[in-house]
């Protein structure tokens, strides 16, 4: 575990970014009872994968936003009952981890150690996805045009 200095420096970001990226709900912070952060391998690749997803244009805002269609309630086998009365699933403009006033209290799991804030990373794979469907097989961009 390294604290937050040591992540910052090889980020090459601020240490108000990273706690920007907290507030943000991006990731979920372990802290000491004085309240110093501490990161594990793991937090640190997730992080270098949020530079990257900002490099190529995402906002944070729509990293949160694919973050947020994470589907918890097949993870959780949520029945169909609680999936549509979710308060999590209504309010959808955060990931389940980061929506403090509607937390999923299906498990009563921490948060850092569920599944579902493990799929975070499948968020970078999703953009890669989407960039792949709007290239030709020249690697082109594609123009999508609406119709009037």
């Amino acid at each position: 575990m390294v604290k937050i200095g040591v992540v910052a420096k090889r980020l090459g970001v601020s240490i108000r970014t990273i706690h920007m990226y907290e507030r943000e709900g991006l990731f979920i912070a372990y802290k000491n009872n004085a309240g110093t952060r501490y990161f594990n391998e793991r937090d640190v690749e997730w992080l270098l994968e949020v530079r990257k997803l900002i490099k190529t244009g995402i906002s944070i805002a729509g990293i949160r936003r694919l973050m947020s269609l994470i589907p918890c309630w097949e993870s959780k086998k949520c029945s169909f009952h609680n999936k549509h009365n979710c308060p999590v699933i209504e309010d959808n403009q955060l990931p389940c981890w980061a929506n403090k006033d509607n937390l999923c209290d299906h498990s009563g799991q921490e948060c850092r150690e569920c599944e579902v804030y493990e799929m975070r990373f499948c968020v970078s794979k999703l953009k890669n996805y989407i960039d792949i469907r709007f290239k030709d097989d020249a690697g082109d961009e594609l123009r999508l045009v609406g119709r009037a």
